[in-house]
């Protein structure tokens, strides 16, 4: 293929190896400085002659993306047999390369995600999803600036693939697509999610040795929120992120515009207290979209000479002035005249608040209370602030758990005894997990219509098999049960006999596994 001519480019060197065929770098045949990748499609599923017949036309549609952020497509065809389409050549890193690295700085991840929402703005706009979103189709150039490559193509060759993606998309694919739904643009948010959180961590929301294990991780499973990985990261930045990887559509951001607001939103949130956001030129606000939203606030608009006949703007009124200029003097005085809330005061405040069930009351607790506590008065109610922030982010994941998984509904015995399964392997119960998920995979396993279920079952099986061993129910801090099982006979020996039992079966129900901790309740209980 080096050296040949492929539709309207000269193919000089080979520049990558995918599933589907061989990436080359091309000039133009007439224009010589006019550079382009040349994908040409050499797996067998492209080579069937009804998909030869459909992929000019289905190529037409991606031919309309035409957008700073968007590699662009230039033209396809087919040469020897083999369909190409020829792209923008874009010289920079791709983020599967920076990732060797280690993780991103939140700070450029934020700018990132500023340019992938601008370009799926663009691209959903003209019913195009990406479909595909994974570190290797982002490209970062020198500038700054973000290239989104492989833009739709995914749709193009959907219907020749295998049902089961390989592993590399799988670990961004949203939980409606596995489980067989067509996707939506909330669709290519749950990616973008899953593309973020591997920047910020520097490792997928879920790894899986298969394909099946990782869907069904995608389907049921809660990642680790990043926060808990980067110590730095901003909590609205989390937040943002953990919104996106939300398991129900309904949960993400309805379109690519609200997605930018919420972008906007985090950006503020954080040059309030003071982040220093330095945004490449290219996330600067687009001069034309500005004048297109509100011509008065890009100065265009007609001239008059009439201009000295019209009344006076009242915002040029001295009665009108005068009074702003005093309110605004008086703004920026009175903090100096009138210190705000003591730590004390604060932390009162605070209190009740992190207490509450009410999740709105958590982020009323930290945005005006133990944000502005942590910052003015960093040395006074230290560990105060940090139990809080603790205890807030375990209520948050708790109720993220809990509403997760409600929303699981088992429409038949077999998804029922795989989800029985995952939730005790979930819980530590290894054990039984494992005959929940053998049961499953030797009750069902001749029924043909529960082989999806029988399939994550085996998985399971074998992810539980490369656990390494570990003694079965041995914490190795026994002080907390022990002082709950002293505070249970100290009940008993009180003479309050309904508290103490209620204590003693609590225990019992709770590490009725544990033959050890079983045998100190009764002794202790004189049983």
């Amino acid at each position: 293929m080096i050296g040949a001519k492929v539709g309207n480019w000269y193919v000089e060197a080979e520049i990558g190896r995918g599933a589907l065929g061989v990436v080359y770098s091309a000039r133009g045949f007439n224009d010589p400085n006019r550079k382009a990748a040349v994908k040409v499609l050499t797996n067998p599923t492209t080579q069937d002659p009804g998909f030869l017949q459909t992929f000019a036309g289905e190529m037409l549609a991606l031919q309309r993306l035409d957008h700073p952020n968007i590699a662009k497509y230039f033209d396809s065809g087919t040469h020897a047999g083999l369909a190409y389409f020829a792209a923008e050549r874009i010289d920079g890193t791709d983020a599967a390369k920076l990732l060797e690295a280690g993780r991103r700085p939140w700070r450029e991840v934020l700018a990132i995600a500023v340019q992938i929402a601008r370009a799926l703005k663009h691209g959903h706009n003209r019913n195009v999803l990406h479909r595909d979103l994974k570190p290797a189709h982002i490209v970062l150039t020198a500038d700054g600036t973000v290239k989104i490559l492989g833009y739709g193509f995914a749709r193009v060759v959907a219907p020749t693939l295998a049902p089961i993606p390989v592993l590399g998309s799988a670990a961004y694919m949203p939980p409606e697509v596995a489980s067989g739904k067509p996707p939506t643009r909330r669709s290519d948010f749950y990616s973008l999610g899953g593309l973020l959180y591997t920047l910020l961590t520097g490792r997928p929301p879920f790894t899986a040795a298969s394909v099946v294990e990782l869907i069904h991780k995608q389907c049921y499973s809660l990642p680790e929120r990043p926060g808990m990985i980067v110590p730095d990261l901003p909590p609205e930045f989390d937040e943002f992120v953990c919104g996106l990887l939300a398991k129900e559509p309904a949960r993400r951001p309805s379109n690519a515009q609200n997605l930018l607001h919420e972008l906007e939103r985090v950006r503020g949130k954080l040059e309030r207290k003071g982040e220093s956001l330095e945004w490449p030129a290219k996330l600067k606000p687009d001069t034309a979209e500005m004048a297109a939203l509100s011509p008065a606030l890009s100065g265009a608009g007609p001239e008059s000479d009439e201009t000295e006949a019209l009344p006076r703007p009242w915002l040029r009124r001295p009665a009108v002035v005068i009074p702003l200029f005093a309110a605004v003097v008086i703004g920026i005085v009175a903090p100096f005249l009138w210190p705000g809330p003591t730590a004390d005061e604060l932390w009162r405040a605070a209190d009740p608040l992190v207490n509450s069930n009410d999740p709105a009351d958590w982020d009323l607790a930290w945005d005006k209370y133990l944000d502005p506590l942590s910052r003015k008065f960093p040395d006074q109610y230290t560990e105060n602030v940090a139990d809080a922030k603790a205890r807030i982010r375990d209520r948050k994941e708790l109720r993220r758990a809990v509403s997760e998984g409600a929303k699981a509904e088992p429409r038949s015995d077999a998804e029922r005894g795989y989800l029985r399964g995952l939730r005790l392997a979930q819980a530590g119960e290894a054990e039984a997990a494992r005959k929940s998920w053998q049961a499953v995979a030797a009750a069902f396993g001749p029924v043909d219509s529960e082989a999806r279920w029988v399939g994550l079952a085996r998985a399971g099986l074998a992810s539980l098999d490369r656990l390494p061993a570990r003694a079965a129910h041995s914490p190795a801090d026994r002080k907390p049960f022990e002082a709950a099982l002293n505070h249970a006979k100290g009940l008993a020996v009180a003479g309050k006999t309904t508290e103490a039992e209620a204590a003693f079966l609590a225990l019992e129900e709770l590490l009725r596994d544990d033959p050890a901790a079983m045998e100190m309740i009764r002794s202790t209980r004189g049983r």
